[in-house]
């Protein structure tokens, strides 16, 4: 086998993308695993490869596939590429793709389109094209997946004070935040390190990703352990005045003093983020309910669980369909016998609705004791972010109700 034509660049395969390079490396010298990666190559990803080549593309598929493995020497980074396309979400691949790929580009990685023109695509060749086109576009899938992996909390401040002119885009600055986060960690002693690793300014937000050691952690190597901390990803997304910001991280309290602290430099004084509350009136989630049983095609509630029922002493209820649909049927006829679970408002612990062929949880959350308001919230993780944008103005323009992610964080004093 010849040699690598290239040199591997660590902080950008395994600082930045998470690759592990060595075993990718190891894969690549077998001749039996480069002759099955050859062999269950597709159409799609084996064409990449013959144009980026320069194979005849008329030969037959045998023979691309062998004229494929005896250039193995320069296949090495489409195994890179792959392993950075392990776990990723299609919606980031294809988002990004149609962003930066030629229709022609698009056209061949694409597998088939449905009757509604979607077109269903060869994630892997997609990859292919988008690392081709640049390297740099892996980061942004990378960082684009981030944004799909977990809810974000909605985060405001109260009474703001004035910018003074300061300008955003000037004052997010990786070099600033860095030295923001580096005085934090020292300040508080925490014995950890937190990396600004990009700032991706677009859409009218400012997207801060943030790699930060969590907790003390060990990986195994045969018999050896290499001791170190479990990285969390913290992603802080502000609005362009950072009257709000979005918080998506694993810890609860870390990330919002982090958002203090950038804001905080911001306006030249101390401020502080709060759980954003919107209230709804009980009468307005009532109708909400109520619809859900009269028009169950609209939005179709497939799992309802009540804290009470009409059942003798009371135990909880919880009716669920698991193919996902309508359980307003049998809701009614629960309701002929024992009442309609759904008429109190504050007995309804939780609801699922099928929408985007998804099950998404909502709550309902009291606004003091009176039961007058509630604040009305949905698991926003299993949506993409287009269709979150989607359920938030769907919620507002049929039902009248503006609703909020269920992932909240702990202000604690910095």
């Amino acid at each position: 086998m010849s040699a690598i034509p290239f040199q591997i660049d660590e902080e950008y395969w395994g600082d930045r993308l998470e690759v592990g390079t060595e075993l990718v490396v190891q894969a690549h010298s077998r001749d039996d695993h480069m002759r099955r990666w050859v062999a269950m190559l597709s159409p799609r990803c084996r064409a990449v490869l013959v144009e980026h080549l320069g194979i005849d593309d008329e030969l037959g598929r045998g023979e691309h596939k062998d004229a494929i493995f005896e250039r193995r020497s320069e296949l090495l980074l489409f195994l890179l590429v792959d392993a950075a396309l392990e776990g990723k979400r299609s919606f980031a691949i294809e988002e990004l793709s149609q962003a930066k790929l030629s229709q022609t580009a698009l056209a061949a990685s694409t597998i088939s389109v449905n009757e509604a023109g979607e077109a269903q695509y060869d994630k892997r060749a997609l990859m292919w094209r988008l690392y081709l086109a640049d390297p740099a576009n892996l980061e942004l899938v990378f960082h684009l997946d981030r944004l799909q992996r977990k809810g974000f909390a909605r985060m405001i401040l109260d009474d703001p004070p004035a910018t003074n002119g300061t300008d955003p885009g000037s004052f997010l600055m990786r070099d600033r935040l860095q030295g923001l986060l580096d005085r934090y960690e020292a300040e508080r002693d925490t014995q950890r390190q937190s990396h600004c690793a990009v700032i991706l300014d677009g859409g009218g937000q400012y997207r801060i990703f943030i790699k930060r050691d969590l907790k003390e952690a060990f990986v195994s190597h045969g018999p050896k352990n290499t001791f170190g901390f479990e990285r969390e990803w913290i992603i802080l997304v502000f609005e362009p005045d950072l009257r709000r910001v979005h918080v998506c991280s694993v810890s609860s309290t870390v990330p919002p003093q982090l958002a203090n602290r950038i804001a905080s430099s911001f306006f030249g004084v101390a401020v502080a983020y709060a759980n954003e509350i919107i209230e709804t009136p009980v009468e307005t989630v009532a109708a909400f309910l109520g619809g859900l049983l009269a028009d169950p095609d609209r939005l179709p509630l497939v799992e309802l669980v009540a804290e009470t029922c009409g059942l003798d002493g009371a135990p909880q209820l919880r009716l669920s369909d698991p193919e996902s649909a309508s359980i307003a049927p049998a809701i009614r006829q629960f309701a002929r016998a024992f009442g309609n679970p759904l008429d109190q408002v504050g007995h309804v612990e939780s609801i699922k609705v099928s929408a985007f062929d998804k099950r998404v949880k909502m709550t309902f959350e009291p606004v003091g004791k009176s039961g007058a308001a509630y604040v009305v919230r949905y698991a926003d993780q299993p949506l993409n972010t287009r269709e979150r944008r989607a359920f938030e103005e769907r919620m507002w323009k049929d039902y009248g109700i503006r609703v909020l992610s269920t992932e909240k964080k702990r202000h604690v004093a910095d």
